[in-house]
């Protein structure tokens, strides 16, 4: 099941509840100001605030649902976020479908231990790596828009410089070893 959430200016709405995501796109579509673009193998969807009526109706499946342009805060666009929800009344069939955020990203819950496995592997890699030059090590931004990065500086003295994100870049890489060799190599040109 997804939710539809419409995001604004730190402003979101629950809309409505959908059994797929095609049911939801078809629904969305018929909003006026509705948009859907693709950009660097990402899809956005999005509602063009200045295009809503004070006041409409869209029609789906038998439901009509208000709309209006003073549900939202602001002029930037709407932006449609679906949030996958799993039904837990009737009897399971194992671990639930969907995905859950680590940082900034949505891993499949199918997969979700064992990138977290990896990425405190990675992170531990990193963190042997750095150590053994000398240099303090830590972690940092989680919550931030690119999520938890690690930062290493020479002394308590010093500020901290930024390695790599612990991000599915780093994390899934086919060699991490040769991954952080690279960031490795690129600390020590900048030294």
């Amino acid at each position: 099941m997804f939710i539809l959430e419409l995001y604004q200016e730190d402003s979101s709405v629950d809309l409505a509840l959908f059994e797929s995501l095609e049911e939801g796109q078809a629904f969305v579509r018929e909003i006026p100001g509705y948009e859907r673009e693709e950009v660097e193998g990402f899809t956005y969807e999005f509602i063009q605030p200045d295009q809503l009526p004070d006041y409409v109706e869209v029609v789906y499946n038998q439901h009509r649902v208000p709309f209006t342009r003073f549900m939202f805060p602001g002029q930037d666009r709407i932006d449609i976020n679906w949030k996958e929800v799993p039904n837990l009344s009737p009897p399971g069939q194992g671990l639930v479908a969907g995905t859950t955020r680590v940082d900034a990203y949505s891993i499949d819950n199918a997969d979700l231990q064992t990138y977290l496995e990896k990425r405190e592997a990675a992170y531990q890699l990193a963190q042997a790596a750095l150590t053994s030059r000398g240099l303090e090590v830590t972690r940092s931004f989680l919550g931030s828009e690119d999520g938890e990065a690690i930062l290493y500086r020479t002394s308590p003295q010093t500020d901290w410089h930024f390695l790599t994100h612990l991000d599915p870049c780093f994390v899934e890489s086919p060699d991490p070893e040769a991954y952080l060799a690279e960031l490795l190599e690129e600390l020590d040109a900048d030294q």
